[in-house]
């Protein structure tokens, strides 16, 4: 934070409790914590309790605090009937006053992994000063794992193969674990690496070895991260000549029995309808048939 920055901090939370030596006739209550997902507006909420219905707003003050200061370019001032920011991504929401209550929120747009921690609301008014702490978390969702294996082709019975598994875009760090197709649990015997990025968010990359086996060929990696949804995907090992790798994923398979439902239900409709066809057909020449038997019948 540059001299004059902090020097307009100190200037703006010196004005703000020069009320504070008064009795105190307010309180400040916010959500203990907030979670948004990166890159997706952020809410945190607080509310001004005061037991005078009518109280008078001298300043409001946001900020991104650490060590009990305000750091980076996170400050929000409401001051003289209006608000300014330090970064455009930080507003105010709409104050909505319920008698003696003051509803306050402060928005982050486009929220980045470097947003997360605690934030301070800060409010002097003709009643008193105070303040309130609420937290913000950030998660990112992994995108859907990749498995590759080395060999990928012409794979042998007792082959050592070796398979990895890509998740990337993620926070927290996560973990990989992998399965086989009993649902054992080979994880231990895996080497995870965790890649920063430059957004803050996370690669992750596993290895695991293993001994091939036409009877144990198909083998899953599972990505999880944390309070968020687990990440899955399948591969089948490649055992036999010519035979190629291939990745299996979740929801592909989860298309491919909706697309071939949807075949299936389209060729009952049609069966029905062709067989209510040919009822009606039959049952027209039936009638023909019959006028003429009667219509021979008169003549006779």
């Amino acid at each position: 934070m540059a001299l004059s920055d902090m020097l307009y901090w100190a200037i703006g939370i010196a004005v703000m409790q020069a009320v504070y030596c008064q009795e105190n006739f307010i309180k400040v209550e916010c959500d203990p914590e907030n979670q948004v997902v990166y890159s997706q507006q952020a809410v945190l909420n607080c509310k001004v309790v005061s037991i005078k219905k009518d109280f008078q707003i001298i300043k409001m003050m946001w900020c991104k605090v650490e060590a009990d200061k305000c750091v980076g370019k996170t400050m929000l001032t409401f001051e003289n009937g209006k608000w300014s920011a330090e970064d455009a991504r930080f507003s105010s929401g709409a104050l909505e006053w319920n008698e003696k209550e003051l509803s306050v929120s402060l928005l982050v747009q486009k929220t980045q992994v470097s947003d997360q921690g605690s934030y301070r609301f800060m409010i002097s008014t003709d009643t008193g000063y105070e303040k309130g702490n609420t937290y913000l978390r950030v998660t990112a969702p992994y995108s859907v794992p990749v498995i590759s294996s080395v060999p990928g082709i012409n794979i042998e019975d007792s082959m050592p193969v070796t398979l990895t598994c890509n998740a990337s875009g993620g926070y927290p760090p996560g973990q990989i674990h992998w399965f086989d197709q009993l649902d054992s649990n080979w994880t231990k015997s895996s080497a995870l690496s965790t890649i920063p990025t430059q957004d803050g968010r996370f690669n992750l990359s596993s290895v695991f070895t293993t001994t091939a086996s036409s009877s144990m060929a198909l083998y899953k990696c599972v990505v999880v991260n944390d309070k968020m949804d687990k990440q899955r995907a399948e591969y089948q090992l490649a055992i036999g000549p010519g035979k190629q790798e291939g990745t299996k994923n979740v929801k592909a398979i989860t298309a491919v029995f909706v697309v071939v439902g949807v075949l299936a239900f389209g060729i009952l409709i049609l069966y029905i309808h062709r067989r209510r066809s040919r009822g009606q057909c039959e049952k027209s020449v039936e009638d023909v048939e019959d006028e003429e038997d009667g219509k021979a019948l008169n003549n006779s």
